[in-house]
């Protein structure tokens, strides 16, 4: 019997931290106006954190797929939808029934008409209808950033399929990337023509791309690692990556929305090689503090609009100056939403991650 193959890249958990912050940080700018706080510049962090969520996702599963591959000479489908489960179900709805009850009792949410495309993972239906201003499905109340989640599900559903049958991964990758490229064009021109934008909003929300560049940062790791080393040690390399981050930071990366994730995306692979690979990363991302956070990031991710429902309640009617309110507000989200998080992850989560390792093929701490 082959020796199961244990897999970790330093620095995935200090990422996937950052990216959760990165969500809560943007989300709790949007949310200002619910405490009674006039909104300056919104930050546009939320997004692209999701996008490097997406990236970091195609890497790791991608990675995951080709070493069970290699290792065992097949994959299997079974035992990965039994572990995409147990990590993402659980969490998935249970959350989305405290949600539901805290609508109906605390926030006063009525409207569950779209709850359909929650139950069977298609919640980004109701969050591109919008994204473009139409009122045709209404996203429920404090379930609104599960559009991500549902995005996931939807890749999960044909993915391991294609590493399973196709042995040329690479020539895959990028037909699927050239293929949602293609489809982009075809919405835009379609919403364009009928002056129906949801088919556009919806292609491009479901980011197919963005995990394929992931899934082809792993390629090149497995099988091209000396050009991996070679442009990870290249200073222009460097230069770049280091001003899309800065850019991307200051709300300053005014190039066309596609684009831009696709940006992103290729900036969260470098970023794991750095991680990854240098003996001293220039940040980080490798002591305990934010490795429990990387740890806990699902469940920042998910619980985070319950506490900016909750602070955004408390503050409202509090009649102090906005320079005491906002700091505060954002504190207290941030403490609320890790509390929540590690409460989960200690008494809830656990006991399916437990269950989860027992259908890893391939072991891995990521």
């Amino acid at each position: 019997m082959l020796q199961q193959k244990s897999v970790h890249f330093n620095g995935l958990n200090g990422i996937r931290a950052i990216c959760a912050l990165a969500v809560v940080i943007s989300h709790s700018s949007l949310s200002l106006t619910l405490a009674g706080i006039e909104a300056g510049r919104i930050l546009g962090l939320a997004a692209y954190g999701v996008t490097a969520f997406f990236a970091l996702s195609g890497f790791l599963i991608t990675y995951l797929l080709i070493e069970e591959k290699t290792s065992h000479g097949r994959i299997s489908v079974k035992k990965f939808y039994i572990r995409r489960m147990l990590r993402i179900w659980p969490l998935y709805f249970g959350y989305m029934l405290i949600a539901i009850l805290l609508d109906i009792f605390v926030f006063h949410f009525t409207d569950f008409s779209s709850i359909g495309f929650y139950l069977f993972f298609f919640p980004n239906i109701p969050f591109s209808y919008e994204m473009v201003g139409m009122k045709t499905f209404v996203p429920i109340y404090l379930l609104g950033h599960f559009w991500s989640l549902g995005v996931e599900e939807q890749f999960y559903a044909f993915y391991p399929w294609l590493i399973k049958f196709f042995k040329k991964l690479f020539i895959v990758l990028i037909s699927m990337f050239m293929l949602v490229l293609a489809i982009k064009l075809v919405t835009k021109f379609l919403s364009y023509k009928t002056a129906n934008p949801f088919w556009y909003s919806w292609v491009d929300n479901t980011r197919f791309d963005v995990m394929a560049i992931g899934g082809l940062g792993a390629w090149f790791y497995k099988y091209r690692l000396p050009l991996v080393t070679q442009l990870v040690k290249s200073r222009i390399i460097q230069l770049l990556v280091t001003i899309i981050i800065l850019l991307v930071l200051i709300n300053m990366l005014e190039i066309p929305n596609s684009l831009a994730h696709m940006l992103v995306a290729g900036v969260t692979v470098m970023a794991i090689y750095y991680a990854h690979l240098f003996e001293k990363p220039y940040i980080n991302l490798r002591n305990r503090y934010i490795d429990y956070l990387g740890k806990i990031s699902f469940g920042i991710y998910v619980y985070h609009p319950v506490a900016i429902g909750f602070i955004a309640l408390i503050m409202k009617d509090l009649a102090v100056s906005s320079l005491f309110k906002i700091p505060v507000f954002f504190i207290s989200i941030l403490l609320l939403t890790i509390l929540f998080a590690s409460l989960s992850y200690r008494y809830y989560e656990n006991y399916f991650l437990k269950l989860k390792f027992r259908y890893a093929v391939v072991k891995s701490r990521d």
